[in-house]
């Protein structure tokens, strides 16, 4: 158990570390021992504050061992808490032959704090002390990287040309049985404005533009800008965010959509992440024909992801309540909601099948209930499946082609279609 002690070494160290070390807490009470055990189980399953919190509790109880200081030091690394970190690994260093790890763990944790000359001493000490070739070895590796270059901002540009079969009329919500190419556009940019991207304030920006080919009656545009704060919470990795989007139709303008966001999202495992979002949105009409559509949404969602060596699962579970203005229809008189209660379900699997080439399946079911007017009564049952694949020219750059069909089945025929849409577009973070 220990810190991230690179590739092929890791097993090494972590029996080194149990052979030399675990004997040292031989003489301290039971309660301790319990402790420090329960401490492990709790860093083996990645809960690194529970782990820190049992660690800490048989401190307290009178143990002082090398080993209980390793085991507090990568806890607190882990949870970012580089100053404790950093005060436990001196004490480990305090024990001649555990001085070479804890001035290798020592320099991680200057890496990590933006001081690469601090680290650079603590991984020659490594090289002079000359205790164990593989530190040493792990050592000059560090050494012989060069000094990273602090990135405080991204930015995302995606470009993609698609068929669409069927193409939906946003505010009404139906289909018009036509068919168009189209092009579709996003740009993105985010900066940190203070702080870590992990516990600071970060700004972002963004664009979209949707643009068929044959009528700009259905095009789309999307302005955005937000700010929003994150923080460390224990074993949580929370998030609150407000942003303002302002969209266009056609020719029109449509909406402006004020937005607040909280989340958070906390590991279960080593593999296995949980994460929670509440969003609320205040949406106005900027466009009279368009001021049945006021009112608010709100979505709350929980979510599981897997990450494993060659593939990503996740899966959710979200509920939407809507309270918007009912239209009336000047014409029949007709009366329809656009209020509706929504469950969705969604599953997503993602296989790297290698540094290039990734597949990926998406399917979602959605049903939504609307409530019933004098005309009304409408009830949908949504479902969706996509399968993509991924080009990979490195990290940032990508190629993907995807295909997406949906069928809504409703009790209003009208509402009642399905659709299919292509699209091929490339990507690139900066």
């Amino acid at each position: 158990m220990g810190l991230e002690l690179m590739g092929k070494w890791i097993s090494y160290l972590k029996t080194y570390l149990l052979i030399v070390l675990l004997g040292c807490a031989t003489n301290v009470q039971a309660s301790a021992k319990d402790d420090f055990e329960q401490g492990a189980k709790y860093f083996k399953a990645g809960e690194y504050d529970s782990a820190a919190e049992r660690f800490e509790s048989a401190r307290k109880q009178g143990m002082n061992s090398v080993a209980l200081y390793y085991n507090l030091g990568s806890s607190y690394y882990k949870l970012e808490d580089y100053k404790n970190a950093r005060r436990y690994f001196i004490e480990v260093g305090k024990v001649p032959q555990m001085k070479s790890l804890a001035n290798y763990n020592l320099g991680l944790i200057a890496l990590k704090q933006q001081n690469r000359k601090l680290a650079v001493q603590y991984f020659k000490l490594v090289v002079s002390d000359n205790q164990d070739k593989k530190l040493v070895y792990l050592a000059n590796e560090q050494l012989a990287k060069k000094t990273p270059v602090k990135k405080n901002g991204s930015v995302y540009v995606s470009a993609k040309l698609g068929y669409d079969d069927n193409i939906n009329v946003a505010p009404a919500d139906i289909v018009i049985g036509e068919s168009d190419m189209f092009s579709d556009v996003v740009m993105s940019a985010d900066y940190l404005l203070a702080g870590s991207r992990n516990n600071g304030w970060t700004g972002d920006v963004v664009f979209y533009r949707i643009n068929y080919f044959d009528t700009d009656k259905y095009d789309q545009d999307q302005y955005g800008a937000g700010i929003k704060k994150t923080q460390k919470l224990d074993a949580w990795q929370t998030h609150l965010k407000v942003n303002f989007d302002k969209y266009t139709y056609g020719p029109d303008d449509y909406q402006s959509i004020a937005k607040m966001e909280a989340g958070a999202k906390r590991n279960l495992s080593k593999t296995g992440r949980l994460y929670l979002r509440y969003r609320y949105e205040d949406i106005s009409s900027d466009f009279v024909n368009y001021d049945y559509l006021e009112g608010w949404r709100q979505k709350i969602r929980l979510e599981y992801r897997q990450y494993d060596k060659a593939e990503i699962s996740q899966l959710y579970y979200e509920l939407e309540l809507n309270d918007r203005k009912d239209f009336v229809s000047s014409l029949t008189g007709n009366e329809y909601s656009y209020s509706p209660t929504r469950h969705t379900v969604r599953g997503k699997y993602t296989k790297m099948l290698n540094k290039t080439w990734h597949v990926t399946g998406d399917l979602s079911y959605r049903m939504s209930d609307y409530p019933a007017t004098a005309t009304q009564d409408r009830n949908d049952d949504r479902w969706k499946a996509a399968a993509y694949v991924d080009y990979r020219f490195d990290k940032t750059m990508k190629l993907r082609t995807r295909l997406e069909y949906t069928d809504n089945d409703s009790t209003e025929a009208s509402y009642d279609y399905d659709r299919t849409v292509m699209t091929v577009g490339l990507s690139k973070l900066f």
